[in-house]
């Protein structure tokens, strides 16, 4: 009999889990072994059809007990013991023919979390296509670019915003790559060197939706890949997603006041009526960092675990990423909501960046393309007159000073050169925040937005088509 304490704190909380998050998976990997050991000639037609039929009352008939019960390890054993009091224990106990705890329940565990990544990676694409869509509707709205907390350049919001989006796009790539990862079979793999029978590893992969099987029997069940590399793109990801929060809470603040929120995002002070408070941010970093702390911790679980067939791989890890997964999904969800309705004050914009001095590099610029002096040069001047307050006269004598030769333009030209309108526009340059640079920035978006989507439709349709397949295997076998 086991003891007290660790059935109520292992056992219990593990038969919750697979009752909750893995009895369908677990159904599905039984009929596709009892398939293929059927199949192969492991098992004969009849008595597999026998164990089939069984198997086919207990999914109309049987229930889980809410608890586990007494002195039995996990919700197999739960089944098992069930099956065997229908057909027989010697009966039942041949769908366990070539198959280990160890094989199906990593395999039960990559079916639950692929679905649950593919779901999560969809709501990072939505970000996407939403800082790509606000982007595009208002792509000349113009906001200032900060650089060690400074004002540094003026931009558009849509050449900041697609910024983020590039981000993302590298990290939704590594999660699609973490998929794959995970959409692979250790069935066959057995305890961790196999079997003596015949099976079919490739069939049994594809009647549950995998692509391939992993081929070393030992890799199959030791490795911990198919935690450690979600769990590393999805760090990445939740952390880009604080850093873009942090600095739109910057933007937004009273100090900077160049992005904007509608009264629908924002909370007032129930004591001081100025108070306009856009929480919106707040949760969404909130959210992001409680889930970067599970899988930070999942990811730490590993950290001089021998490579073996190890708990860490068990239900309680993975357990707790399928459940902080719609949490960082939620966070992701907000965040499309705060670029839906961000706005900018293009006022405030304008004002900065006349008394910051922010358009003054194209000034600068201008000197070395057109007076012809080198740029250390143009930038000294630039710089005094900057620090004198945009006096025009101390730029004309800096210029005699430092050029040697009278500043060859008017102060409508000055004027001109320095007005965001054309620091945006002359920056034309690939990756700039000019239309024409601005144009391979979403070439680049869109492209990589349709080849995820392939690959994410690919997985999902082939998981489905598996069904499909094994639902029709399983009729035959039901004959």
């Amino acid at each position: 009999m086991f003891s007290h304490v660790y059935t109520r704190n292992v056992l219990e909380p593990a038969y919750d889990n697979w009752k909750a998050m893995f009895a369908e998976n677990i159904l599905a990997v039984h009929k596709a072994h009892l398939v293929g050991l059927v199949e192969q000639g492991i098992i004969s037609m009849e008595r597999g059809s026998k164990i089939a039929r069984a198997m086919q009352e207990m999914q109309i008939e049987f229930e889980y007990p809410e608890s586990i019960p007494p002195n039995v390890e996990d919700l197999y054993f739960v089944y098992e013991h069930e099956l065997g009091a229908r057909i027989g224990e010697e009966n039942a106990a041949y769908l366990h023919t070539a198959r280990s705890r160890n094989d199906m329940d990593i395999t039960v565990f990559r079916m639950a979390l692929r679905g649950a990544l593919i779901e999560f990676a969809g709501h990072a694409i939505g970000l996407v296509d939403e800082l790509v869509s606000r982007s595009r509707a208002s792509p000349d709205a113009l906001t200032i670019l900060y650089t060690h907390g400074q004002p540094a350049n003026v931009s558009t919001m849509a050449h900041y915003l697609t910024a983020f989006a590039g981000e993302l796009i590298d990290d939704i790539i590594d999660i699609v790559a973490a998929i794959g990862a995970v959409n692979v079979s250790p069935m066959g793999a057995c305890a961790i060197t196999g079997t003596g029978f015949p099976l079919d590893r490739a069939g049994v992969a594809r009647r549950l939706g995998f692509p391939a099987f992993i081929v070393n029997t030992y890799q199959a069940i030791s490795t911990s890949h198919w935690l450690t590399r979600p769990t590393s793109a999805m760090e990445t990801l939740l952390q880009d997603c604080t850093r873009l929060v942090a600095d739109l809470s910057h933007k937004a603040s009273c100090e900077v006041g160049i992005v904007t929120f509608p009264d629908e995002l924002v909370q007032a002070s129930s004591i001081m009526p100025q108070k306009r408070n856009p929480v919106i941010l707040e949760h969404a970093r909130i959210q992001a960092g409680l889930a970067l702390g599970t899988i930070a911790s999942i990811r730490e679980l590993y950290r001089n675990v021998a490579y073996q067939d190890v708990n860490e791989a068990a239900d309680a890890p993975v357990s707790a990423l399928l459940r902080t997964l719609p949490i960082a999904a939620s966070a992701l969800d907000l965040m499309k909501e705060i670029v839906r309705n961000i706005g900018t004050d293009e006022d405030k914009v304008r004002s900065m960046a006349t008394t910051f001095g922010v358009t003054t590099t194209e000034l600068a610029d201008t000197l070395v393309r057109e007076a012809g002096i080198g740029f250390r040069s143009a930038h000294e001047i630039c710089s005094r007159y900057v620090r004198s307050g945009n006096d025009l006269g101390a730029l004309r004598a800096a210029f005699l000073e430092i050029a040697g030769s009278v500043f060859p333009f008017s102060d409508l030209q000055v004027a001109d050169i320095l007005t965001p309108d054309r620091f945006v526009a002359v920056r034309s340059l690939s990756g700039g925040p000019s239309p024409q640079g601005m144009a391979p920035v979403f070439a680049r978006i869109e492209g990589s937005l349709t080849a995820m989507r392939t690959e994410l439709l690919s997985a999902s349709q082939a998981i489905r088509v598996a069904g499909a397949k094994l639902a029709e295997d399983w009729l035959e076998l039901l004959r």
